[in-house]
C-alpha cells in the first residue's frame, strides 16, 4: 500500500511540474515585441506615455507632444522617450513664436529611434522638432500631420515623414530589441486579450491526472 501512495505521490508531482514548465513556457512566448510609432507628451517636466490615441487627445496651448520609432514588448517603457530635454522642450522650440488669436503653440519632438531597431535597408534621420501654430481645438493626430506627411491605417499612425517606407507595426525577434548600453528599448501596445494557453495546458494537467489515478485505483 504505501508503494502504492508513493508511486501516485512521484507521479502526481512529476505531472504538476510539467504543467509548471508549460506554464512557465507559455508566459515567456506571451511577450511578443513590435517595431512602430509611440505617442509621448510632457507632464510635470517628464515625458509621460499618451493615454489616449492622438486622434482623441487635444494638447493646450504650450503643451509638447512627442513621437518615437522603435521596438519593445512592454507597454509605456519609460527608457523609450523621445530623445530630446522634457523640461526645456517647449522654452527652447517655441521661444521664438507668437500664435495669432485663435491659435495655440504646441511644441512638436519627432523622434525616429535607433539604427538597430530600423526595419531592413532603412536608416532613422535626425529629431524634427517644431514649433506648431495650430487651431485651439486640433488635436493630437492634426498637430502631427501639420508638421510632416503620416501615414495610417486603421487609425494607427504607420510612418511618419515616409519613415518606414512600408511597414506598420511590424511584429519582430525580440533579439532585434537589444541596443547599446546608453540606449534601450521602446513602447509597445499589448493586447487586451490573454492567451487561452494558460487553460489548455490546464486542461491537459486535471485530464493527465485523472487518468493516472484511474490507471492506479484499477490495478488495486
Amino acid at each position: 500500500m504505501r508503494t502504492r501512495q508513493r508511486t501516485v505521490s512521484a507521479l502526481v508531482l512529476a505531472v504538476v511540474g510539467m504543467y509548471a514548465s508549460l506554464l512557465f513556457a507559455s508566459t515567456a512566448q506571451a511577450a511578443t515585441a513590435y517595431r512602430y510609432w509611440t505617442y509621448w507628451q510632457v507632464s510635470n517636466s517628464q515625458w509621460m506615455f499618451a493615454q489616449a490615441g492622438p486622434a482623441s487627445t487635444t494638447p493646450a496651448n504650450g503643451s509638447v507632444e512627442g513621437w518615437r520609432f522603435g521596438i519593445s514588448s512592454s507597454r509605456a517603457d519609460q527608457t523609450m522617450t523621445p530623445q530630446f530635454t522634457a523640461s526645456t522642450a517647449f522654452a527652447m522650440i517655441c521661444a521664438n513664436e507668437t500664435a495669432p488669436a485663435g491659435m495655440k503653440r504646441v511644441a512638436l519632438v519627432i523622434d525616429p529611434g535607433l539604427k538597430q531597431h530600423a526595419p531592413r535597408g532603412e536608416s532613422p534621420g535626425a529629431v524634427f522638432t517644431q514649433c506648431v501654430q495650430i487651431q485651439e481645438s486640433a488635436n493630437g493626430y492634426d498637430v502631427l500631420r501639420q508638421a510632416q506627411p503620416v501615414r495610417t491605417d486603421n487609425g494607427l499612425i504607420c510612418a511618419i515623414n515616409n519613415y518606414p517606407r512600408q511597414e506598420c507595426a511590424e511584429v519582430v525577434d525580440e533579439s532585434a530589441m537589444q541596443s547599446s548600453a546608453m540606449d534601450a528599448t521602446v513602447t509597445v501596445p499589448t493586447s487586451d486579450s490573454s492567451s487561452p494557453f494558460p487553460f489548455i495546458v490546464g486542461a491537459l494537467f486535471i485530464g493527465a491526472l485523472g487518468g493516472l489515478i484511474w490507471k492506479l485505483r484499477k490495478r488495486t
